[in-house]
């Protein structure tokens, strides 16, 4: 036999208690006890019998649970009063919101409670009645505010008080077998037979314990009956107010038109039946006898002698079915057998409670899953559509993304992915809110779009965590959040990398697959004036870049180098399409997704530019205009362009003249020629990262119009921005002269 909890923890494992063999009594009531004042959320509450004393009748506690036990004097006997009358009386429950109000309160000698007994003002008392149908005690819950008992919980108290009720008559059976198995020889055997029918009450009862549905308990019922008890058939009818009638089911062995009674008796039809139901009272029929009720007579009843009808009574005393088991021998039901099945019904009764309480949780259940699924998917569509619907269309890379929500939990993330294209250079962000909850999808959200807002701007990347990073702390939010920058020209294949607190990007190419190493920040969030480092890398040959979130990589099954070490293999033997290298990569996570997961894939084909280019650095003042002339005319003399001399040296001059007045740091020019393509670069360097502004300049004004002459002249123009500063370039197209003259060489 297992061994028996200490406490129930709730009413479904008490209904059991009861009928284990051996089983204390006071500690059954203990259990019982203790079970209600946590059913019913009472301070205490107390077992009551009925005694009597030299100064008239006394109720006797039996037990207590609750806080009150200590609490609770023991030394003066509880007297019955009229409030505890109606209850000991048996006339049923007794429910007071606030018995101090109550006008049958405080009428014994102390006014209501006598000192050191704990408060009570709502009160909720309830008759324990045996299966014959006697009061053998109450229960009595009781909490020190008022108003603390509802419908439910006098419904809990029903339930337990009908279960004490099954403990007190099993111990009752307990007591007679021990007392048959001590009596003379002419009584054991009567004890063989309590044996037996306690036997077969625990199989029952041990049958239907088995049963999840009321549906199953009313299906199993009557074969368990049949088998168990060996008796010729046996039926149970459950009530169906809507058609105030009864509807049974019945064993394989009863006959044909008794068992057409079966889906449809009506309570206005006279038979022994429904006299159980009305009378709540077990009805004998010996089949010689069945003339007394007129509906049987054209009944044919096989082989059936006798039947008795047991009431099934719910936890309130209220009638709710009847339990029919039939005999092949012409003898009414002897006293101990009428007992057995009333013990049955009982359990029946049990039985159909657990079922009932076990179907209103499983649709609590599957209504909360639903409810939480619905929420899910709510936030996650939120949150997918705060992540970019679509990223730029580039000319020497192909994107690539995939996020993909935790498997374990219900609540969402604050993973995100962009990319944000700026002329030439791309630049790719990936970041991760900490975190799962709606707080941190809005935040996400935000987050993405100051990122965005910063690289528009032209800031590099370590400017743009630096302004987010404030951004973040002015929220006044209490998360932190991740994020890594990768700053790709995709003419020159110059990355430049900054993180703060997030994973570096993983590259592969024909050299194998390496990280692109960049000493990493705190992450958004931590400290205000956080500052964050860049790291330049060229990327020379065709290459796979792959930003990623930590629940691509980390498990708490396995070491981080084993997640790493998957992704690693995908990016080298996944697919040449990037979208199926995409769902590799997730597939090839080697665990349940803990966290969410996102992941940007970039196959970059590579830088475009061949060909030569020479750099000086000029004076901070006006004399770099001209120094810049001299540069470009000496340059493109010694390669042969003389044709753009002019138009370049118009170019150029605007271009430095904006950087000379806007930072006062020496300018860099660059002159960069692609002769296979035909490209002229002109380009300038300063320390200024503020974008140039396109403006519409007055008529009259003497300035003002240096990048219109420079989008007249130039076949493009562009800004290229740097942690430190940017650069403003312009393009034009020119004809090779001479080509073989014009060696290539691959710039670095």
């Amino acid at each position: 036999m297992e061994p028996e909890p200490s406490a129930p923890r709730t009413l479904l494992e008490v209904a059991t208690l009861s009928l284990r063999e051996g089983h204390d009594l006071r500690a059954i009531l203990d259990e019982v006890t203790a079970a209600g004042v946590e059913a019913t959320g009472a301070d205490f509450g107390a077992f009551f019998y009925t005694d009597e004393d030299e100064k008239g009748s006394r109720l006797d506690l039996f037990s207590l649970a609750g806080q009150g036990g200590r609490t609770f004097p023991a030394s003066t006997p509880v007297r019955h009063t009229p409030l505890f009358d109606p209850t000991f009386s048996g006339q049923g429950t007794v429910r007071v919101g606030d018995v101090t109000r109550d006008a049958r309160y405080g009428h014994n000698a102390h006014g209501g409670v006598p000192a050191g007994h704990a408060a009570v003002r709502s009160y909720l008392a309830t008759p324990v009645r045996s299966t014959d149908g006697r009061v053998l005690g109450a229960l009595l819950f009781a909490h020190g505010e008022p108003d603390r008992f509802d419908d439910a919980a006098q419904r809990a108290a029903e339930t337990v008080a009908a279960q004490a009720a099954v403990a007190v008559d099993n111990a009752r059976l307990f007591a007679a077998e021990r007392a048959a198995r001590q009596a003379a020889e002419r009584e054991r055997a009567l004890a063989r037979a309590a044996t037996r029918r306690m036997q077969q009450l625990q199989r029952i009862t041990a049958l239907l314990s088995g049963t999840a549905s009321a549906g199953d308990v009313i299906t199993l019922v009557p074969t368990a009956v049949t088998d168990v008890v060996a008796c010729h058939s046996a039926a149970v009818y459950m009530l169906d107010p809507a058609a105030d009638a009864l509807v049974g089911s019945g064993s394989p062995t009863l006959p044909p038109q008794v068992a057409a009674l079966l889906p449809h008796l009506p309570l206005t039809v006279d038979n022994h039946v429904t006299e159980a139901f009305r009378t709540r009272e077990p009805v004998c029929l010996l089949v010689r006898d069945q003339d007394r009720y007129p509906a049987y007579d054209d009944i044919d009843v096989g082989d059936i002698r006798a039947s008795l009808a047991v009431p099934v009574l719910d936890a309130g005393g209220r009638t709710t079915g009847v339990l029919i088991v039939n005999s092949a021998e012409d003898a009414e039901f002897a006293a101990e057998e009428v007992d057995l099945f009333r013990s049955v019904a009982a359990q029946v009764s049990l039985a159909l409670d657990r079922a009932h309480l076990y179907d209103a949780e499983r649709a609590a259940r599957r209504q909360l899953g639903a409810s939480v699924a619905a929420l899910t998917d709510l936030a996650r569509t939120l949150q997918q559509g705060m992540l970019p619907r679509s990223l730029p269309a580039l000319e020497r890379a192909r994107v690539a993304v995939r996020y993909q929500p935790a498997t374990a939990g219900a609540e969402v993330g604050g993973d995100w992915y962009d990319a944000v294209r700026a002329r030439d250079h791309v630049v790719f962000v990936i970041g991760d809110v900490q975190g799962h909850s709606t707080a941190a999808a809005a935040l996400m959200g935000q987050l993405r779009t100051a990122v965005r807002a910063y690289v528009s701007e032209g800031h590099g990347p370590a400017a743009v965590l630096r302004r987010t990073n404030r951004v973040l702390h002015d929220l006044g939010h209490e998360l932190f959040a991740t994020c890594c920058l990768l700053q790709l020209d995709q003419r020159t294949g110059v990355a430049v990398v900054a993180s703060a607190g997030h994973p570096v990007p993983v590259v592969a190419d024909a050299g194998g697959v390496r990280e692109l190493a960049v000493s990493p920040g705190l992450p958004l969030g931590i400290e205000p004036e956080a500052s964050y480092e860049v790291a330049v890398h060229e990327l020379a040959l065709p290459t796979r870049i792959a930003l990623y979130t930590d629940g691509v990589v980390e498990t708490s099954a396995a070491p981080l180098a084993v997640g790493e070490e998957a992704l690693r293999r995908a990016l080298l033997a996944g697919a040449a399409d990037v979208e199926r290298l995409a769902d590799q990569v997730l597939a090839s996570i080697p665990h349940r997704l803990t966290d969410d997961a996102a992941v940007l894939l970039v196959d970059y084909a590579g830088p475009r530019v061949r060909g030569r280019e020479v750099a000086v650095t000029l004076p901070a003042d006006l004399r770099a205009v001209a120094a810049a002339r001299r540069f470009l005319r000496a340059e493109l003399g010694g390669w042969r362009l003389e044709e753009v001399v002019d138009t370049s040296e118009l170019v150029i001059s605007e271009l430095v003249t904006n950087a000379l007045v806007h930072t006062d740091e020496p300018p860099v020019v660059t002159l960069r020629y692609v002769s296979e393509a035909g490209e002229l670069t002109l380009a300038v360097r300063d320390r200024s990262t503020r974008l140039p502004q396109e403006r519409v300049a007055d008529p009259e004004a003497p300035g003002g119009r240096g990048l219109l002459v420079v989008e007249r002249l130039a076949d493009s123009w562009g800004v290229t921005p740097h942690e430190d500063g940017k650069t403003v370039w312009a393009e034009l197209t020119v004809t090779a002269p001479h080509a073989e003259r014009m060696q290539p060489v691959t710039l670095g």
